[in-house]
């Protein structure tokens, strides 16, 4: 595969773009997801809205919630931060699930807090944006970003001072085993008076059994493991996690410098939870690259978005087949959304 592509950045955001072969008449470009991917997952709150606000219950149903949602995959926590209305989340899924699994952390998420807010309709937007960091070195940037998170938005001084959902004090090999909360759509059974009472306001017939009503078969606890990243085979757990802390700390410092030559302060956290869940914060830039891949290397960077390129163009090309009525065209490997939703052969798939 050849890589040269020219002098200066022009190339490299040329590839960032979607191919045009690939996203014709107005179709997404597809996302590649394979065994083992390793991915720094950004997603966002409704408008931008603070629906992870980090009150006491918010931060113990998203915790428990992501809990929850990790013991039904095959996939291991690196790093998670909950802002007030997006979240981070470093980790590694060892199959072909991320779809998946980011689709029932956000769908269970939506429910707990509308549950707890009584309402309804959604929290969390569809899309998320997924990078996969190409380097030991950029994995760990995203790592001390994600904890530092609350920090470079002026919130708190240092990461462990964030009251919301963070793994910032834990150690790699640390396991929380978090309760159901007692509230919301886990709140205790009705007594029996208030069903009745409740039964003539419906105007539906409840078609479950009364030993199925009020009954939640999401099991009482969740176990949140912390793993360390596949990188730097030579460093300890320990030792690993103390260089992760180290960044955060180094950069925790750099952040309150610029604070004070600008002459900003923290908002702190008594305000950060008293914010509304339905405010939003100021307009923002919508239309700025949103980068696919990461890496210190210039040149594993370009490599990693021309397979990229290649794939969204193999992709394109087996999707006219299809629809042109081939139904044994293979699509390329790393193809999910054809391959479960349509039984479409896939290579590398069984």
């Amino acid at each position: 595969m050849s890589l040269s592509l020219g002098q200066g950045r022009a190339p490299e955001e040329k590839l960032q773009r979607p191919s045009y072969a690939a996203d014709g008449a107005g179709v997404t470009p597809p996302r590649s997801i394979h065994e083992e991917q390793t991915a720094f997952i950004t997603c966002r709150a409704v408008g931008r809205s603070f629906r992870f606000v980090p009150t006491e219950k918010v931060a113990e149903t998203l915790m428990f919630v992501l809990a929850h949602t990790c013991s039904k995959f095959p996939v291991s926590v690196h790093e998670v931060v909950y802002m007030s209305n997006h979240f981070h989340l470093l980790m590694t899924a060892h199959t072909k699930c991320i779809p998946q699994f980011m689709e029932e952390l956000n769908s269970l998420a939506s429910r707990a807090l509308n549950a707890i807010r009584g309402i309804s309709g959604t929290n969390i937007e569809k899309g998320y944006n997924l990078v996969e960091p190409q380097d030991a070195e950029k994995l760990i940037e995203h790592a001390v970003y994600t904890l530092t998170n609350p920090c470079s938005s002026d919130l708190v001084t240092k990461a462990r001072h964030w009251k919301g959902v963070t793994t910032v004090r834990m150690r790699y090999g640390d396991e929380l085993v978090l309760r159901k909360p007692r509230y919301g759509i886990w709140a205790p059974k009705k007594s029996v008076e208030k069903k009745r009472k409740a039964a003539k306001k419906r105007r539906r017939r409840d078609a479950r059994t009364p030993s199925e009503c009020g009954r939640s078969r999401i099991p009482a606890t969740a176990r949140l493991r912390l793993v360390r990243p596949a990188i730097r085979p030579e460093l300890s757990d320990d030792e690993l996690r103390d260089l992760v802390l180290e960044g955060v700390e180094a950069r925790e410092n750099v952040l309150e410098l610029r604070r004070r030559k600008a002459g900003r302060k923290v908002l702190k956290m008594r305000v950060v939870k008293a914010q509304h869940w339905a405010a939003m914060p100021g307009a923002e830039d919508l239309f700025g690259v949103r980068p696919t891949v990461s890496s210190t290397d210039k040149w594993k960077r370009i490599a990693a978005l021309q397979r990229k390129k290649e794939f969204e163009e193999a992709y394109a090309e087996a999707r006219e087949r299809w629809l042109g009525g081939e139904r044994d065209v293979e699509f390329p490997r790393g193809t999910w959304l054809m391959w479960r939703r349509y039984a479409a052969r896939c290579a590398g798939c069984s």
